[in-house]
């Protein structure tokens, strides 16, 4: 195999744009304070819908300021619950953050993702995620369970959770040591398909990249693989 392990970007990588979907990314982000608030109403707790809007824009503002990378959904739902001096509890307010995050479903994927992930796996590659996102890692691995790829990463690294994002040579740093084969001759690949994040951040700290060409067509040279079906990722990787 060329590579001890392969790590994948998520949205622009794994996922596209989704634009044409019925629902579309934009439509389920649309939706996501009347979620809150209907679940809210499951658990038996009247709020006002306006307030409970207005609430969680001030704490998106005020959380992002404070926690800076290590803003995500369920640090928001903490903020928002308090604020309101809502009687819940951790677990609720989880539910709150999956509320908020809401469904992605698998025909946001790019085509062919999970037959290659499948074949990958097939042939004894390891595989991980390293994505940056205000999705806390319980919202995300649900998501990808949901659309079938969860079983395919062993290793997924969340922005939000540990307050680090790439291109930040820690979080690849952090991705080397859970693999196990830090210093040792490391063959990792990472796919992604944002030129400074994904291709300068894993390169700068020695691995191979892949780039996704999307909205911008070429790396000019500074990815080591660049493709646009993730057929021609699986070629390039079982060759």
């Amino acid at each position: 195999m060329k590579y001890d392990y392969i790590f994948f970007d998520s949205g622009g990588t794994l996922y596209g744009s989704g634009a044409d979907c019925d629902p579309s990314p934009a439509q389920v982000a649309a939706r996501n304070v009347k979620r809150v608030h209907a679940l809210l109403g499951g658990m038996g707790l009247e709020v006002d819908f306006d307030l409970l809007e207005k609430e969680t824009v001030r704490q998106t503002e005020i959380c992002k300021r404070n926690l800076g990378k290590g803003f995500n959904f369920f640090r928001l739902m903490e903020a928002v619950v308090k604020e309101l001096g809502l009687p819940l509890g951790s677990e609720e307010t989880a539910c709150l953050a999956d509320a908020y995050a809401g469904p992605r479903y698998a025909k946001w994927l790019f085509p062919g993702t999970q037959d290659a992930l499948q074949a990958l796996c097939d042939e004894g590659y390891r595989l991980g995620i390293i994505a940056n996102t205000s999705w806390p890692g319980f919202c995300m691995d649900r998501a990808f369970a949901g659309v079938g790829l969860l079983p395919f990463f062993d290793i997924r690294i969340y922005s939000g959770d540990i307050g680090i994002a790439k291109p930040d040579p820690a979080i690849f740093r952090l991705a080397e040591r859970m693999t196990g084969i830090e210093g040792k001759g490391k063959r990792i690949l990472y796919v992604g398909n944002d030129l400074q994040a994904d291709i300068e951040g894993a390169s700068g700290v020695g691995w191979a990249t892949a780039f996704r060409r999307g909205s911008r067509s070429t790396t000019e040279g500074l990815a080591d693989f660049e493709f646009y079906h993730i057929a021609e990722l699986l070629s390039h990787c079982l060759d």
